[in-house]
């Protein structure tokens, strides 16, 4: 209890020196991937995210602990979703021959390596088909138990254009961050438009 304790008054030092940057409301575009926010977020700076892909973003109303959006455009074929930050990490990675099903389990096992292995139990379910501007893709819901922190919920938007994969997924602290946020996020994830061939 007291490892966890001074992991957050840490953490919270940390953040008064590094800061975020506020983008939205209305158009984001990311690496071809454009987004539409309702309301103004903050752009998480990349040390909070040691993990995420050099064109990955992520956004959060109240720190990446409690919220997140994280947007991972134009992943090709035989890459990973997240980098890999340690030797013993074998990510797997994304063909652009997969099917729904399996765009879905690679996402349920790369969000586990991003939590840490054995840090935590990802659970996907309610895959359906949804139209993303003139490209089709795949919706799912989530749920991430951590062994050592709050528990998450959320869902996951996927589509494949031009053999890249294009992935945006929500989490939230439940019950109060989820709840508070699922409508907005759900929204953004829905709305989102590949724009360009990357």
């Amino acid at each position: 209890m007291k490892s966890r304790i001074y992991f957050y008054f840490s953490l919270i030092i940390f953040t008064g020196c590094v800061s975020y940057a506020a983008v939205g409301p209305g158009e984001l575009t990311y690496n071809g991937l454009s987004l539409q926010t309702g309301d103004s977020w903050n752009q998480a700076p990349r040390q909070f995210t040691p993990a995420a892909r050099t064109e990955s973003k992520v956004l959060t109303q109240n720190g990446t602990l409690l919220d997140r959006i994280m947007i991972i455009p134009a992943v090709p074929s035989g890459e990973a979703l997240f980098r890999q930050i340690s030797k013993s990490q074998a990510l797997p990675v994304f063909e652009s021959n997969m099917l729904p099903n399996e765009i879905e389990e690679l996402t349920e096992s790369s969000i586990v390596k991003l939590f840490g292995e054995g840090g935590a139990v990802v659970e996907t379910a309610n895959l359906r088909p949804h139209q993303y501007g003139n490209n089709r893709g795949v919706l799912f819901d989530m749920e991430v138990t951590v062994s050592d922190g709050p528990d998450y919920k959320g869902f996951v938007g996927a589509l494949v254009v031009s053999e890249k994969l294009y992935l945006i997924f929500f989490l939230g602290a439940e019950p109060y961050y989820y709840e508070k946020y699922q409508d907005e996020a759900l929204k953004i994830i829905k709305n989102a438009r590949v724009v360009t061939s990357t």
